[in-house]
Order: C-alpha cells, then structure tokens, then sequence
C-alpha cells in the first residue's frame, strides 16, 4: 500500500512540473502541398487535384481560400521546399491564422543530401525561422501581421545514425550543429500571435525523435565552451603546420 502511495504522489509531481499543452483555438484546420497523404482531420490544399485535395490552387501565386483569423492549425510537409519564395505563403498563413494558432511545419533538414533531389528550389536550416521569430520580428511582424513564437525544433535521426554517434562518442547537439545528414528532415513548431505580441517567448526547445510520431526528447546540450587567449592560441597551434603568414 505504501509502494503505491509512493508512486502514486511520484506520478502527480512529475504531472504537476510538465507544461500544460497549450489549448488550440477553434478553428479550420488546414495542410499545405498535401499531396496524396492529408494529414487526419486537416483540409487540404494542393496544385493538383487528387482524392485527399480538397482546395486545388497555386500557393504561391493565388491567395489562401479562408477569411482573416479562420484557421487555427496549419500542417505543411515537405511543400515549402518546392517553392521559389515561401514569405508570400508565409504572408497568407499570417493572414489567415487566429490567435495562438499552431504551425506544424516538416521540410528536409538542410543539413541532409535530400535538400539536392531535383525540383527542390530552396532549403531550411534553423536559422530562417530563428530570423523571422527571434532575430527581427519588428520586420516580419509586418509581412506575417502578427508574432510567431517558435516553441521548438524536433530533428528526425535514424536509429542507425543515432548509434553510430554513441560508438563514436560524438553528441548528437555537436553532431546536428556541424556534421551533414544527421538528421533527415525537422519540423519547427510555432504559435501565431496576433492580439498579444509582446508575449515573452520561451526559450526554443530542441528535440530528437526516431520517426515524427515517435516519442521526443529533449537534445542535451553540449557544455559551452568559452576561450581565452591561451587557448585560442593552443587551438591555433594544433590546427597549423607552422608559423603564421603575413596578412595579404
């Protein structure tokens, strides 16, 4: 009986310190380039015609089929990366979404070799949604009409590749920072902000998973690394073959 009081208050304190999963409002719920495989629940929307289609138009030439603030779930995978210039569907999502609505966003990591395969006309790294909702949200608040908060980037790693790293000894946030095809594609997730856009943001998660439907879990951080002169110099010295050479 004590054994299970035990884990029964072990349980409650493990419910208590993890996030709530933010509410999503009412709304359509809708999924971009869905192509033949529509995501469950979701409308979808594509420039071909098929079973699974039910809005067929050009995304990128032709506006979104929805009134202001109507959408409160946006699903979009491996679309943006077919397109020559994702901030005029950016601009329509901005437009279409509610308060706190949520953005679910899968494209090929640009990290991997599937960024090459024919017909992809751009490619996604962190760096493009930490500039649209970190670095310089005054600008794409304009072009977005609101705030998107990015909550996390889940990477997807093989379980080969996840072991191979182990036996290596190499950690996987080193691994995702500075190695290629780590991770084969990643989604980031946001939250639209249109009435509240001085919200705090949290700070971004980063999670691995083995598949998108597979459990998740939070990427452990490398120690960071500060240098010093002498250090500076110690790498300088292991990386060269000799003295230095005069600037040019």
């Amino acid at each position: 009986m004590l054994r299970f009081i035990a884990r029964y208050m072990l349980d409650w304190l493990v419910r208590r310190r993890r996030p709530e999963k933010a509410k999503e409002p009412n709304g359509l719920r809708i999924d971009l380039g869905c192509g033949s495989h529509k995501k469950a629940g979701t409308l979808g929307l594509d420039i071909q015609p098929g079973p699974n289609v039910d809005y067929v138009l050009d995304l990128e030439k032709e506006p979104l089929p929805f009134v202001d603030r109507s959408v409160a779930y946006v699903h979009s995978s491996h679309f943006f990366e077919h397109t020559a210039n994702p901030t005029r569907i950016f601009a329509e999502v901005g437009r279409v979404c509610c308060d706190g609505a949520r953005l679910e966003i899968w494209t090929p990591y640009g990290g991997s070799g599937a960024i090459f395969i024919y017909d992809h006309k751009t490619f996604f790294v962190e760096d493009h949604y930490l500039h649209m909702c970190v670095l310089f949200t005054d600008f794409w608040e304009k072009i977005l009409g609101g705030r998107w908060i990015l909550n996390e980037f889940q990477y997807v790693v093989e379980p080969e590749i996840m072991c191979h790293l182990k036996q290596k000894n190499i950690s996987l946030d080193f691994a995702l920072r500075y190695m290629r095809n780590i991770a084969f594609e990643f989604c980031a997730h946001i939250t639209v902000r249109r009435d509240n856009r001085q919200i705090s943001p949290p700070p971004v998660r980063r999670t691995f998973s083995l598949g998108r439907l597979e459990p998740r879990y939070e990427i452990r951080p490398d120690d960071q690394l500060t240098h010093s002169p002498q250090s500076l110099q110690e790498a300088i010295r292991a990386f060269s073959t000799g003295a230095s050479l005069p600037p040019l």
